[in-house]
């Protein structure tokens, strides 16, 4: 039975006077197109499964290490026969602290400032090689960390990381990856099945089967998290107005904007830009 969609597509993380939430255990994963307001480090110790982001499939496997930039749409799932044995490391962080205290670290800030940069493309890397080292360095830092923590064990890890350019290549191969490109160019547009499908060359039905097959979700599921993720960007990067916004990011009634926007991200759009302007975007 398909899991039920959270309320939640926005994950906000509470990092209240820390600057870095770290977990390390077997988990179930989020089955949603989900993102959050600050750098993701994900880190797969056992257990495989597919990872989808900036609408590309990376397989998850063991020594497999995520960047998931603040603002990155990405969805993690792991394979039914992998769910009991599934274990990884999530690092959330406050890319914005860690930034300054590396300042006398030119090369690790300059890379940890590509990896967080808002929205950006995510970056994959294959360390199975070096598994024991982070292993070891993961365990090495009691909670909570400071920013000295922090700084000391992205150096390390960064040490270990292959060059900037060699991140892991995703595949585009499925269905999935084809409606997310094409959603990407018109989700401003009503949206059309039938229009979609043509477009592919394939069926209405076979392109709706394969999308929820490949990604675990419904294809209006998806383009209405898009859109949701569109409008948060346009709320706090624009003065428009919710009405104006609405109709950019493909919605036809400014009520029923309203009243998705409150169910998919807690809160209604004016209530969004008022309370998370200050948050995600610091100095303002």
């Amino acid at each position: 039975m398909r899991e039920t969609p959270k309320s939640d597509r926005l994950e906000l993380i509470t990092l209240n006077d820390t600057i870095v939430s770290f977990s390390r255990l077997f988990a179930n994963t989020v089955r949603y197109h989900h993102w959050h307001q600050c750098l993701e480090i994900l880190y797969v110790e056992a257990g495989f499964g597919v990872a989808i982001v900036d609408n590309r499939h990376y397989t998850m496997r063991p020594g497999r290490l995520f960047f998931f930039p603040p603002f990155t749409l990405h969805k993690v799932m792991v394979d039914e026969q992998a769910e009991a044995i599934y274990r990884r490391t999530i690092i959330h962080l406050d890319h914005h602290a860690v930034l300054k205290a590396l300042r006398d670290f030119p090369q690790s800030r300059q890379r940890l400032q590509k990896l967080s940069q808002r929205g950006g493309e995510a970056w994959v890397a294959d360390v199975a090689h070096c598994h024991t080292h982070i292993d070891h360095l993961l365990g090495c830092y009691p909670l909570p960390m400071n920013s000295e923590n922090v700084a000391s064990l992205l150096i390390s890890l960064f040490a270990m990381l292959p060059d900037d350019n060699d991140g892991a290549p995703g595949s585009s191969h499925g269905i999935a990856s084809q409606v997310m490109f094409w959603l990407d160019e018109n989700y401003r547009q009503k949206f059309s099945l039938a229009r979609l499908a043509e477009e592919l060359g394939k069926s209405r039905s076979y392109v709706s089967r394969k999308f929820h097959t490949e990604t675990g979700e419904k294809i209006h599921d998806y383009l209405n998290t898009l859109r949701l993720r569109k409008a948060c960007e346009c709320l706090l990067h624009s003065d428009a107005s919710v009405r104006d916004i609405a109709t950019r990011v493909g919605f036809s009634d400014v009520t029923y904007f309203i009243s998705a926007f409150k169910k998919g991200i807690g809160e209604t759009p004016l209530q969004y830009r008022k309370s998370h302007l200050a948050t995600l975007l610091p100095g303002l």
